[in-house]
């Protein structure tokens, strides 16, 4: 594989205003950066070239929530709500997970990520169970060529008992920033994924932020998304009020947020990330607040969040995220009999999210998210020539509204090809597998499910948490 790549001849879709769309233009490449981008380049001399007629060339998805390790469990959510989820996945199954399925799971789902055209991701890796769980997890991520952050989850697992205080699980964290990213010149990055607030007393959640702080590292939570009565994710306000709140934050989900609350998160720099598939999926009080994050002008990034629910389709999401967005703007109008006369979310407003708003909420907008000569170079290469997207009138509209996975031909990240002609490079899929079958059988025969009363129990699951620490 050369070091510099040539692409001819693509409409080039830049997400930066100074340099626009180009209808056909061309993108140089050399050691991983973007070097030049104009209507024609001369090929260089010892450059691979990829003709890039009929295709869409646009920066990669930035995938900004995710939770990578489930890939074994894949789809085993059918019918869920969000309580049934916390039993059967953070309480049952991830009991039974050994290092090798934590492995294989993050890595098939950071390929999925990278056949789907998502380049970079923010992992939410709430499956710590022992220190070789978070080395397994890591050197998986590492292997898959992804770009992004990866959240060492303190969430605490009380049938292990490698951690004996909560105090031990972010030492761990700081063995893992020494060892795998001391530098943040890497693909990868450190962050930490806090342990949802009210399931431990008060003084551990600011332990596990103020780690965070310390490390400069990206922390992110799941923010106010609690079903009903249970406590379970409330209580950023007091965060805040510590002054623990600021652009190293990424709040996921924040369904129950209002005007106020996204204003407020504003001032201090915080960042938004939304699934609004697993949300409205799993049954949120309030899925998804677009109408007030809008209004208040937060800028919004997008997530694919959990592997045993969802999938790792951008497009999918993008499509529901404008729809979503565009009925909770237009229903009090149409519910006082006015007439929608403009849209207030354009599909280029969502391709933004899906992009360089998940790039600046991860702290690497300054790498990628748009194709500028001097960023990375993680590009993904649309066929437009498919049934489902020909002919373009508009190609972000064609992606947004019509944009499927099969129709990701070619992904670079850093300048590396990771997927040509619809195939994903250098990876034997038929082992890939084979392995993720046999951690899904593991896992199935091994995790005893049991039919409880939900709300009970997730009554007495955050009792036993909180006791377990208060113990510690």
């Amino acid at each position: 594989m050369s070091a510099i790549i040539l692409i001819k001849n693509a409409w080039i879709i830049s997400n930066d205003e100074k340099i626009g769309d180009l209808r056909c233009g061309s993108i140089l490449v050399r050691d991983g950066k973007i070097i030049e981008i104009a209507p024609e380049i001369v090929k260089p001399e010892g450059s691979e070239v990829i003709d890039g007629e009929s295709f869409i060339a646009i920066p990669g998805f930035v995938d900004a929530h995710k939770h990578l390790w489930q890939a074994a469990l894949r789809g085993i959510c059918g019918d869920m709500t969000l309580l049934g989820y916390f039993e059967t996945i953070r309480q049952n199954f991830i009991a039974s997970y050994r290092p090798e399925d934590v492995r294989i799971g993050n890595l098939a789902c950071a390929l999925e990520l990278l056949n789907s055209g998502s380049t970079s991701v923010l992992d939410h890796s709430h499956c710590i169970i022992t220190p070789d769980h978070a080395d397994a997890v890591i050197e998986a991520t590492l292997e898959a060529g992804i770009r992004g952050v990866w959240a060492y989850g303190y969430c605490p697992v009380w049938e292990s008992d490698a951690f004996k205080r909560h105090e031990d699980r972010i030492a761990d964290a700081y063995r893992v920033k020494r060892r795998y990213f001391a530098s943040d010149d890497n693909l990868l990055r450190m962050g930490v994924a806090i342990t949802e607030q009210q399931l431990l007393p008060y003084e551990y959640t600011e332990m596990e932020v103020r780690s965070a702080l310390d490390m400069n590292a990206k922390w992110t939570a799941h923010t106010h998304c609690g079903n009903g009565a249970a406590p379970i994710s409330r209580g950023i306000y007091k965060l805040y009020a510590k002054n623990l709140v600021n652009d190293l934050a990424i709040l996921s989900h924040c369904n129950e947020f209002t005007f106020n609350d996204f204003v407020m998160m504003n001032e201090v720099g915080a960042h938004f990330a939304s699934s609004p598939d697993s949300e409205i999926y799993m049954g949120i009080t309030k899925p998804v607040n677009f109408i007030e994050a809008i209004a208040a002008g937060t800028p919004i990034s997008l997530g694919t969040d959990t592997v045993s629910c969802m999938s790792a389709d951008m497009f999918a999401n993008m499509r529901l995220t404008l729809n979503f967005a565009r009925h909770q703007i237009n229903a009090p109008a149409a519910a006082g009999f006015q007439a929608v006369l403009h849209q207030k979310v354009s599909v280029r407003d969502v391709f933004k999210m899906a992009t360089i708003n998940g790039a600046r909420a991860l702290g690497i907008d300054h790498l990628v998210g748009s194709l500028v000569p001097g960023k990375r170079a993680d590009i993904v290469l649309i066929d437009a020539n498919q049934p489902n997207l020909a002919p373009i009138t508009d190609p972000i509209a064609s992606l947004v509204l019509q944009g499927q996975v099969s129709n990701v031909d070619t992904v670079l990240v850093d300048g590396k090809i990771r997927k040509r002609h619809g195939k994903l490079v250098g990876v034997d899929l038929e082992k890939l597998n084979r392995d993720l079958s046999a951690s899904h059988a593991y896992l199935q025969s091994n995790t005893k499910i049991e039919e409880r009363d939900l709300a009970e129990e997730v009554g007495r699951w955050s009792s036993r948490v909180t006791e377990a620490a208060v113990d510690a």
